[in-house]
């Protein structure tokens, strides 16, 4: 079992110095194993440092070097298998270099956002990934001008200068907009994310655009809030299945919306493919044994989690280096097509 010293009762250097009868510039040396000391201070030192279960005051150590060894990571859902993947992408590749991760979930309020930002300024961390919201721009401006490393996800704002890591959310909705069209479908039905977030705008815009290109007007009545949430979605792909012309296929944008929509087809017995075609957005492992298997936008989740954290890394390695500083990376998405998506009815 692990125990802890009580608050107050913290083992420092200077109480293993003492015990092992050697100064504290010596313990200090076998500690952080650096200059020249005889074997036997060494072992003096150690056994006195197991003894006293002394371990190193990394605070101390970072005020010492000006690293802390720690990255704040600011998302706004962690129930999602976008940020899921994307979390456990980034704790993987800063665990490998050596660094920790302090993890901020918003809900997409901005408030939270701006409690976060502000608690990892104040513990020092050494740099931050995030989504900026919209309200926060001018907090986020301040912080970079004050010197926090950043690097923006999925982020419109090109003003703050921060390199940015987005997706190509307009493409991949529009590819699989021409999917649908492809197989013969003209009412396409759309249920979008929180529209204040820019990828669902980028999503709905990508959608329109494809629409529009194939000589189709844009239908307001075919488009419904998912707001990024199941039952919201539920309620969404209701409004538009209950219409007297409903849509022969859906785009659903993101997964958790997906299995809103789904749940309402399957609760009214409306068959996917035969009577609706749907298309979702994010490719988690259960739209690949689904029956029908869910055609589905794949979003390199993982790959932009590691993008962003290398150019984190080397923001800090390379603090005066402005090359980047205005640089956005755009990552293509995929269309996996499964048995979701077939000829329209007609």
């Amino acid at each position: 079992m692990v125990t802890f010293e009580p608050p107050g009762k913290r083992v420092t250097l200077k109480d293993v110095a003492k015990r092992a009868g050697v100064s504290v510039g010596m313990a200090s040396r076998v500690s952080r194993n650096y200059g020249s000391y005889s074997g036997q201070t060494n072992a003096l030192a150690l056994k006195a440092a197991s003894d006293l279960k002394y371990r190193p005051n990394a605070l101390a150590r970072s005020l010492r070097v000006g690293r802390t060894k720690a990255i704040g990571v600011v998302v706004s859902n962690i129930l999602s298998h976008h940020w899921t993947t994307f979390i456990r992408a980034i704790e993987a590749a800063a665990s490998e270099r050596g660094y920790q991760v302090l993890l901020g979930a918003t809900g997409d309020d901005h408030e939270t956002e701006r409690a976060y930002l502000r608690a990892l300024h104040d513990r020092f961390v050494d740099g931050v990934i995030m989504t900026p919201s919209e309200e926060n721009v001018p907090l986020v401006a301040e912080l970079l001008a004050a010197g926090l490393p950043m690097v923006h996800v999925e982020s419109p704002f090109g003003q703050l200068r921060a390199p940015r890591v987005n997706l190509d959310n307009h493409a991949g909705a529009r590819a699989a907009t021409e999917h649908l069209l492809e197989l013969g479908h003209r009412r396409i039905g759309l249920v979008t994310g929180n529209m204040k977030v820019a990828a669902a705008r980028e999503r709905a815009d990508g959608f329109k655009d494809a629409l529009t290109a194939a000589g189709i007007g844009p239908d307001e009545r075919l488009v419904a809030d998912g707001n990024f949430d199941h039952e919201a979605s539920y309620q969404a792909t209701a409004r538009l299945m209950t219409q007297d012309d409903p849509p022969t296929a859906l785009l659903v944008c993101n997964e958790v919306m997906a299995g809103g929509a789904l749940r309402y087809l399957k609760d009214e017995s409306i068959d996917v493919p035969r009577d609706v075609s749907l298309v979702a957005f994010d490719d988690p492992a259960w739209t690949s044994f689904s029956r029908p298997a869910i055609t589905t936008v794949k979003t390199p989740r993982a790959e932009m989690a590691r993008l962003a954290l290398d150019k984190l890394l080397a923001r800090l390695d390379q603090p005066r280096s402005k090359d980047d500083r205005d640089r956005e990376l755009l990552l293509p998405m995929e269309l996996v097509v499964r048995e979701s998506t077939a000829a329209s009815p007609g």
